[in-house]
C-alpha cells in the first residue's frame, strides 16, 4: 500500500514537472484563454481550483450601489463580517461566502475594503470618502475652503483674544482696587479647556 502510494506521488511529480518545465506554447488570438487555461485545470485534482486573487494588488472597485458601513475582520477568515447598505436600505451583516444580491456573493472581508464576487470575478467594496463640513460649506458658498478654514480659524484666535483681554483686565482692577471689586461678582476663571 505504501509502495503504491509512493509510486503514485512520484509519477503525480514527474508530471507536474512536464508541466512547469514545458516551454510557453504561442497564443492564437482565437484560443489564447483556452491555451493559457488548459495547465491550471491539468493541475486541479493536485492542489484544487487556482485562486480567484488577482497578483499585482487589490481588484478593481465595483461600480453597484452598495455602501460598506463596516468590517470585522477575525483571525479566522470565515468569521469575519462586513455590514453592508444597498442601495440606500437597511444594513445587513455578512459573512464571506453570503450572498449579497443574484450572483453577487462576499469573498473576503479586510479591514479597508471587502472584495466581492461577481459573476466569477473579483471586485473591491470600499469605504466611501469621508465628508468635511469644511468642504461641504465650500461647495455651497463656492470659496475655496482653504479660504474658508483660514478665515473661520483667525475669526475663533480673535474672539479668544479679546475675552482673554477682558478677563486679564477685570483681574487687574481687582488687583489694584480690591475693596471697590468686592461688590462685583466674581470673575469666571479661565479653564483649562479654553
Amino acid at each position: 500500500m505504501v509502495l503504491a502510494m509512493g509510486i503514485s506521488f512520484a509519477w503525480q511529480t514527474r508530471d507536474w514537472l512536464r508541466l512547469v518545465e514545458a516551454p510557453a506554447q504561442p497564443t492564437q488570438a482565437s484560443g489564447a484563454p483556452q491555451a493559457a487555461r488548459a495547465p491550471l485545470q491539468n493541475l486541479e485534482p493536485l492542489f484544487g481550483p487556482a485562486p480567484l486573487v488577482q497578483p499585482g494588488g487589490p481588484p478593481p472597485s465595483t461600480n453597484l450601489r452598495l455602501t460598506l458601513l463596516g468590517s470585522f475582520v477575525h483571525g479566522g477568515p470565515e468569521a469575519s463580517i462586513a455590514l453592508i447598505q444597498h442601495e440606500g436600505g437597511k444594513p445587513s451583516r455578512y459573512r464571506p461566502g453570503d450572498e449579497i444580491t443574484q450572483g453577487v456573493k462576499v469573498h473576503r472581508v479586510y479591514r479597508d475594503r471587502v472584495e466581492i464576487e461577481r459573476n466569477g470575478r473579483l471586485e473591491s467594496l470600499s469605504f466611501p470618502a469621508p465628508r468635511s463640513r469644511f468642504a461641504q460649506a465650500g461647495a455651497v458658498t463656492g470659496a475655496a475652503p482653504d479660504t474658508e478654514v483660514i478665515d473661520q480659524l483667525n475669526e475663533l484666535q480673535e474672539e479668544n483674544a479679546d475675552q482673554l483681554r477682558e478677563r486679564m483686565e477685570k483681574l487687574r482692577q481687582q488687583m489694584e482696587d480690591p475693596e471697590n471689586t468686592a461688590s462685583e461678582p466674581a470673575v469666571e476663571q479661565p479653564q483649562e479647556s479654553e
